[in-house]
């Protein structure tokens, strides 16, 4: 076999390779935000320091994939989308913010160095779209108060708020995800409040 058929057919099999790597890549995943939620501003029972921890969670919602549920609990994620940070932080940081813009005073991170007195502890337990159930957008928190001082739970509360939704466009799907947690949250900010 002559040289230049030789670099020829290696060429081509690079070229190959290339273009079926380049269709299976496909298009990068769009990147959705989520929102913080609006309330107006509220009082609170006291004014204890309170820290926002790092909600927790099983692996399949740690991610930046948005999970859908199907009939027989089978779990997939949503084709061609993605949130812009994983679940967890980008849900502590948009929970600051709903505290924050209603004028909570006191509300912090575990990272702020302040001196807490109070923190307020989480559990991601859904955050989906239930195909198996009409495609609701679910989502589910978990919320427990911790008096630091104490070193005990004062407080507990599961927080929970579906809304319709669509698996398809992708935008629908966070749409829906978005209303539900912004729903959650305020609920989560108005309990702390008033317990706090």
């Amino acid at each position: 076999m002559s040289t230049t058929r030789r670099a020829f057919m290696v060429f081509g099999a690079s070229t190959l390779a290339l273009g079926l790597a380049g269709c299976l890549a496909g298009a990068p995943p769009v990147t959705f935000d989520l929102s913080s939620a609006s309330l107006a501003p509220m009082r609170r029972r006291s004014s204890r320091v309170v820290v926002i921890t790092m909600p927790k969670t099983v692996q399949t919602y740690d991610t930046q994939r948005v999970v859908v549920r199907d009939l027989g609990n089978v779990l997939s994620y949503l084709p061609d989308a993605q949130l812009s940070d994983t679940l967890p932080r980008l849900v502590q940081t948009r929970l600051l913010q709903t505290f924050e813009a209603s004028n909570f005073p006191n509300i912090g991170r575990p990272d702020d160095q302040l001196r807490v007195d109070v923190t307020l502890a989480t559990e991601l337990q859904a955050f989906e779209i239930d195909a198996s159930n009409g495609n609701l957008a679910t989502v589910t928190i978990n919320a427990k108060l911790v008096d630091e001082r104490r070193g005990m739970i004062f407080a507990s509360k599961s927080f929970s708020a579906t809304q319709p939704a669509a698996i398809s466009p992708a935008a629908a799907a966070i749409g829906g995800l978005d209303g539900a947690l912004g729903q959650v949250m305020g609920d989560i900010l108005q309990w702390t409040a008033a317990t706090a």
